[in-house]
């Protein structure tokens, strides 16, 4: 009896660590993503304005992107279904569309908020360390 139970645990064991084999990282160099949502600085998720695209782009181990009226780039780490960002560095130019400062402030924050990362389809949905859904893009 001893024996059968060795070897049910045995291919359990087995079993779990190819299914851990399987499951291939998300590569995400070279990918281009578009803001759809972002958690407004009042807590609902909201489309950024018309007037501003808002992207973001992995590549040679850094993220870059517009942040409507700038640009933004920093290092970034993937490990399992986290992922982060280093510090971010943005462009310093000033744009005079009501709004469109306040919207970039908090597009950044957001960005520095993250802590993991899911993948429907096209759709690529960055959460912060509460869980909170922070921004949703779809795949350029």
């Amino acid at each position: 009896m001893g024996h059968k139970i060795v070897l049910i645990a045995a291919i359990f064991l087995i079993s779990i660590l190819i299914g851990c084999a399987n499951q291939t990282p998300t590569n995400f160099e070279g990918t281009s993503w578009k803001l759809d949502t972002y958690l407004s600085s009042i807590d609902h998720l909201v489309s950024p304005m018309s007037t501003a695209e808002l992207t973001l782009e992995f590549k040679d181990g850094r993220m870059s992107g517009s942040s409507g009226c700038n640009s933004f780039f920093a290092k970034y780490t993937v490990e399992g279904k986290s992922m982060s960002f280093g510090l971010i560095g943005a462009t310093k130019m000033y744009c005079s569309n009501p709004g469109l400062m306040e919207q970039e402030q908090t597009y950044l924050m957001r960005l520095e908020s993250v802590k993991s990362y899911k993948i429907e389809g096209n759709k690529l949905t960055l959460v912060d360390s509460n869980g909170k859904t922070v921004l949703v893009y779809s795949k350029n």
